[in-house]
C-alpha cells in the first residue's frame, strides 16, 4: 500500500512532441512498448483497454491474477473498480429523477430521516457533485485498521460521522468525500423500494448485458475473480482484507475492461438516462466535478474521467467525448500508476508524446556506476548494470530500469525520475542526486556492506509523554508535502492528527513538544521553528526517508481554539499513483 519514493512518487510525465497521428494497427504495437517498462518493474498487473469509436485499438492483459495460483490476468478477468462505482450511482439517481421517483433538489432528511440538524440544507445534487461539505468516512482515522474491515448495513457507515460538523455550507465549494454516495444509495434504495444493488441489476446491469459488472461481494463464487495484492517490505503481499459492505455505493462495484467501454458507450449514447440528465452529469459548473465523473482537459482536449482505489485494487477511466477515445485501466496491484498510463496512452493516440531513443554508453561507463548509494537514515539505492541501462532498486522496493541521457544522467519514465552521477575528476562516482517530484535528494555512495549493517540495526521505540495542548497549537497547519501534495496537522480535543491529501487522519503521538509518530503507520514528524514560537515546517520520517515540508503561510490557525485546517480535496485520478509519503491512495473507494 505505501510503495515508497522510487515505486509511487509519481508526477505527470513530459509530453514530448510526436507524430501528428497513430494509426491504430501501428497504435496497438507501440502502445505495448509503452507499458512494457511498467510491466517490467512489476507495477503494472491488470488489464487496459484504449478504444476509439467504441471499437478497441489496444487490449492487453499483464500480470497475475492471483500469484499463489501463478494464474495470469486475461482480457475477461473481473476486477474491483472501486469510485469508478460512482458513476453508475450517479446514473441510477438520474434515472429515479427521469421517472420522477426523485428531485435533484430533495432534501437528505427525505430518505435519511435520521440526518443531524447541520444536514438541513443538504441536498441531492451536493451529494452528487461532493458539494455537501459532509466529511469522509474513509477519512476518519481508524477506517483502515478497523471500520474497512467490518460488515455493517450503509446507515451504519453514516452513523460514523452524523456528529461531526460539515466543513462548509452545502454547496460552497467541493470537497471529494465517498460519504456522500453512501447516502446516495439510500436514497436510491427509498426511491425505488429494491436494495441498491438489485436495482442496479435490473435497471441498468442486465438491460445493458453487462454480465461481468454487479456488486462484489467477497463470499460469493466469482469465476475469474482476480486477487489484490500490494508491494511492501521487498515483497509482493495479499492486500489488507475489506469487508464487502463498507464501499457500498461510493465504490462496492466489480467489473471487465470490456463491459465498462460497453458502460460508456450506452451512458454516452442515450440509453441510460435522458439527454437532459446527461448534460447535467457532465455539468461541472466550473468546479471540476460533475455527478459521479471528474470533467477538466488533457493534451488541450475535454475529458472526463474518474479513478478507483479499493483494497488491493486500482482503476482509472478517461474520455475523451470529441474524439470517442476510451482509455480503462483496471489492476489489481496498489502499486499500479493507473492515471499516468492512461494518459500517456492518450497522449500517444494524439500524437503528443513520442519515445525517444537512449544514448548508447560504454559498458565500462555503466559498470562503474555500480554500487550502492544512501538516500535517507535507512534508504539505500542499489545500482547494477543491465545492458545499456542501469537498473535502480530502492530499499524493499522493486528495480526500476534508468536509461541514459547523458554520460552521467539517466532518465525512468515508469516513476518520472532522473539520477545524476557525481564524480571524481577520474570518472569515480561519489554519489548521486536523485531528481524527483520536484525535490533533489543527494545520496552519497556508500560500502554496502555499511548498508546492510544500518538496516541491520533495530529500529529505535517509541514513547509517548504528556504534552500541553497549548504547546501543540503552534504546529496545526498545512504543509507542501510534493507538488500537489499537502500534509495536513490539526489539533482536535488536545491531539494531534496528520492527514496527507485524501489519506485518513493518522494521530501524532508526542515525543515531546516536537518530536511525535503514528502508531498505526511507521512514520514520525518533527516540527520545525524560528526560535519566536512560531513552527515554519516539519521533517517526515518515513520509509527510512527524511523528507522536510515547509509550511503553507496562508495556514496557520486562528488563535484561541483548536484548530482543524480545511481537509484538501483528493487527486482526480483515485489512484494514483503518487505517493504522500504517509499514505498512499487519495480515493479509497
Amino acid at each position: 500500500m505505501h510503495a515508497g519514493p522510487l515505486a509511487a512518487l509519481l508526477a505527470v510525465f513530459v509530453l514530448l512532441p510526436g507524430p501528428a497521428g497513430a494509426a491504430p494497427a501501428d497504435y496497438a504495437k507501440r502502445a505495448a512498448a509503452l507499458i512494457e517498462p511498467y510491466r517490467e518493474s512489476g507495477l503494472m498487473s491488470g488489464v487496459i483497454l484504449v478504444a476509439k469509436d467504441g471499437k478497441p485499438v489496444f487490449r492487453q492483459a499483464y500480470g497475475w491474477a492471483n500469484r499463489e495460483w501463478n494464474a495470469r490476468n486475461t482480457p475477461d478477468t473481473h476486477f474491483r473498480i472501486g469510485s469508478l462505482t460512482k458513476q453508475f450511482t450517479a446514473a441510477a439517481i438520474l434515472q429515479l429523477v427521469d421517472a420522477g421517483k426523485l428531485s435533484l433538489d430533495d432534501l437528505v432528511v427525505r430518505f435519511y430521516p435520521e440526518a443531524p440538524k447541520a444536514w438541513e440544507g443538504v441536498r441531492v445534487r451536493h451529494l452528487l457533485n461532493h458539494t455537501s461539505g459532509i466529511i469522509n468516512y474513509t477519512a476518519l482515522s481508524d477506517y483502515l485498521p478497523a471500520i474497512s474491515r467490518i460488515e455493517r448495513p450503509p446507515k451504519a457507515l453514516v452513523e460514523l460521522v452524523t456528529a461531526e460538523p460539515l466543513l462548509f455550507e452545502p454547496g460552497a465549494r467541493v470537497e471529494y468525500s465517498n460519504t456522500n454516495y453512501l447516502l446516495l444509495g439510500l436514497a436510491i434504495e427509498f426511491a425505488s423500494g429494491e436494495p441498491y444493488a438489485r436495482y442496479l441489476s435490473d435497471h441498468m446491469l442486465s438491460p445493458l448485458g453487462l454480465k461481468d459488472t454487479g456488486y462484489d461481494d467477497a463470499t460469493v463464487l466469482l469465476p475469474r475473480r482476480a486477487a489484490g495484492y500490494r508491494f511492501g517490505q521487498g515483497q509482493w503481499r495479499n492486500a489488507a482484507p475489506m469487508a464487502s459492505s463498507v464501499a457500498y455505493a461510493a465504490g462496492g462495484l466489480y467489473s471487465t475492461v470490456d463491459d465498462l467501454l460497453a458502460w460508456d458507450e450506452a451512458l454516452f449514447s442515450g440509453r441510460v438516462i435522458s439527454d437532459a440528465s446527461r448534460r447535467m452529469m457532465f455539468d461541472d459548473g466550473g468546479r471540476g466535478y460533475g455527478f459521479g465523473w471528474y470533467v477538466g482537459t488533457a493534451h488541450g482536449r475535454r475529458l472526463w474521467s474518474h479513478g478507483g482505489a479499493v483494497s488491493g485494487f486500482l482503476a482509472m477511466t478517461d474520455y475523451y467525448p470529441q474524439e470517442r477515445l476510451a482509455v480503462i485501466v483496471l489492476a489489481n496491484s496498489e502499486n499500479a500508476p493507473a492515471q499516468k498510463m492512461s494518459r500517456e496512452l492518450a497522449a500517444l493516440w494524439f500524437g503528443a508524446l513520442d519515445l525517444p531513443e537512449p544514448i548508447v554508453l560504454e559498458d565500462m561507463i555503466l559498470e562503474r556506476y555500480a554500487g550502492t548509494y544512501r538516500l535517507g537514515p535507512r534508504f539505500f539505492l542499489d545500482l547494477r548494470r543491465d545492458g545499456g541501462r542501469l537498473m535502480v532498486q530502492g530499499t524493499g522496493q522493486p528495480a526500476n530500469a534508468f536509461v541514459p541521457e547523458s554520460d552521467r544522467t539517466f532518465f525512468s519514465r515508469v516513476i518520472d525520475a532522473r539520477i545524476t552521477l557525481d564524480t571524481e575528476p577520474d570518472g569515480r562516482p561519489n554519489g548521486l542526486v536523485l531528481h524527483q517530484n520536484g525535490r533533489d535528494r543527494i545520496a552519497p555512495r556508500i560500502d554496502p556492506a555499511e548498508a546492510a549493517r544500518i538496516l541491520a540495526e533495530p529500529r529505535r521505540s517509541f514513547a509517548e509523554v504528556p504534552v500541553d495542548p497549548a504547546r501543540l497549537a503552534p504546529h496545526a497547519g498545512r504543509y507542501a508535502l510534493a507538488p500537489g501534495l499537502v500534509l495536513t496537522i490539526g489539533l482536535e480535543n488536545g491531539r494531534l492528527w496528520a492527514q496527507a491529501t485524501g489519506e485518513p487522519r493518522h494521530l501524532l503521538h508526542p515525543e515531546d513538544e516536537r518530536s511525535f509518530f503514528m502508531q498505526d503507520l511507521d512514520a514520525q514528524v518533527t516540527f520545525e521553528g524560528d526560535g519566536a514560537g512560531r513552527t515554519t515546517g516539519l521533517v517526515l520520517h518515513r520509509g527510512g526517508l527524511d523528507t522536510p515540508c515547509p509550511r503553507i503561510p496562508e495556514s496557520r490557525p486562528p488563535p484561541g481554539r483548536d484548530a482543524v485546517p480545511g481537509r484538501v480535496k483528493p487527486d482526480a485520478a483515485g489512484t494514483s499513483s503518487r505517493s504522500s509519503g504517509v499514505a498512499r491512495r487519495s480515493d479509497r473507494e
